[in-house]
């Protein structure tokens, strides 16, 4: 173990950095070409590696970009990615080397809180993430959805030109999507990569086409989009109908949302629509007809969290109104300065330095749980991972409770 060595990934040692990752991940080596579109995604985050010679074990990384905590703040946020060992160096001690490394130095570079989109839900718990948020994958028929039960919104749809897309959408998502608390900013790099088939011309006579479609007010400012794929559904013996992708929805408000999903539901041909990445409280369903109409194939977290500047974290997040205020003690064996009491009502939250008693101590896990809204502290109650009277929980329920559902929608 002590022949490994962790270090910053170079720009010269990143397609060997790429390949440990892929193969961890059930994955063959990258081409050249594959490597060279990601290049501009390492620049712009930070990564680790362990090495044996010249021989790269696995790696971890950080996207840098910012979170939107309840109240609208957006703080500076540490986005984990591309964790992985050779099947061949793993439960050597070196994903855990890596990843406090990762943190430590996450930290010391200002950042607040860590995320993560986890492929194995088991591993990140002993490092102090927590499931914080999530999503739903789902199915909607066309046909069932209509007529809706509630007035469309005045306004006006487009669909943007290809040479538009990167134009438009990178600070329209910024302007309409923030609002909602788990999102996060999406550097170039992301944009390039999310749109690069967006209105781009097709060589087939007919097949997929991929669009983004732009919803405005009634002054004509854009408040909303939707991207979308369409294709014809060709399974055999099946009548030929048109089938769709929503790959990102998002609108300044829930409204907007649901407008945007009557126009995808009023596109001809089209009778079946599935989106892999939804909000869990979605209004639209009781918007429609047959509210069975927009089934939840799957609920899976959406992202993980881990607090790394408690100080920074519970001042920058907003609290209802309790009835009185609750003091936390936090206890987090990675950062020391992480281990101390808070007192939370709805005016904020403050570091109390004396020697009061709480009326609650969980670890730095469970507070990340709780942090974004998304999780009660009922629930974390109930599995056990809080210990305190009923009156409590429910001032903390209180305190940390959002409406709508925190919900993040983006890939790293």
């Amino acid at each position: 173990m002590s022949d490994y060595e962790i270090r910053p990934v170079q720009v010269e040692e990143r397609r060997a950095a790429v390949d440990a990752f892929r193969a961890a991940l059930l994955s063959g080596p990258g081409t050249d070409e594959t490597v060279a579109a990601g290049s501009a995604s390492w620049d712009e985050s930070d990564s680790l590696a362990a090495w044996d010679g010249d021989l790269c074990l696995g790696s971890v990384g950080a996207v840098r970009f910012d979170s939107t905590v309840p109240g609208g703040t957006k703080v500076k946020t540490a986005g984990v990615t591309r964790v992985g060992v050779l099947p061949t160096h793993t439960r050597r001690g070196l994903l855990t080397r890596m990843m406090h490394r990762l943190l430590a130095e996450s930290r010391e570079r200002g950042n607040v809180l860590a995320t993560l989109h986890a492929s194995e839900t088991s591993i990140y718990r002993r490092f102090g993430f927590a499931l914080a948020t999530d999503d739903v994958s789902v199915e909607v028929t066309t046909r069932a959805a209509k007529p809706w039960r509630s007035p469309a919104r005045p306004g006006s749809i487009r669909m943007l030109a290809y040479g538009d897309v990167l134009e438009v959408v990178p600070p329209l998502y910024e302007h309409v999507a923030r609002w909602r608390v788990g999102s996060v900013s999406r550097p170039d790099w992301m944009w390039e990569r999310i749109l690069k088939d967006a209105g781009r011309p097709v060589d087939a006579p007919f097949g997929k086409g991929t669009f983004v479609a732009v919803h405005s007010d009634t002054m004509g400012v854009d408040d909303g989009y939707v991207q979308y794929s369409v294709d014809w559904d060709e399974s055999f013996g099946v009548n030929p109908v048109g089938r769709g992708q929503v790959t990102d929805l998002w609108g300044s408000s829930p409204e907007v949302e649901l407008a945007l999903w009557r126009y995808l539901l009023d596109i001809d041909l089209v009778v079946r629509w599935q989106a892999e990445v939804r909000p869990v409280d979605e209004p639209v369903r009781r918007a429609m007809h047959d509210s069975r109409a927009y089934e939840v194939r799957r609920r899976l977290d959406d992202q993980w969290l881990r607090i790394l500047d408690i100080d920074a974290a519970l001042a920058g997040r907003t609290y209802a109104a309790a009835d009185a205020a609750v003091t936390i003690s936090v206890d987090d064996p990675m950062f020391a300065d992480n281990c101390a009491t808070w007192r939370i009502s709805s005016s904020g939250a403050e570091r109390i330095t004396n020697n009061h008693s709480a009326d609650v101590t969980v670890d730095v896990s469970t507070l990340s749980a709780a942090y974004l809204g998304a999780v009660s502290w009922t629930d974390l109650a109930t599995i056990g991972l809080v210990e305190c009277g009923v009156e409590t929980i429910a001032r903390l329920d209180v305190l940390f409770a959002v409406r709508p559902a925190p919900f993040c929608g983006t890939g790293y």
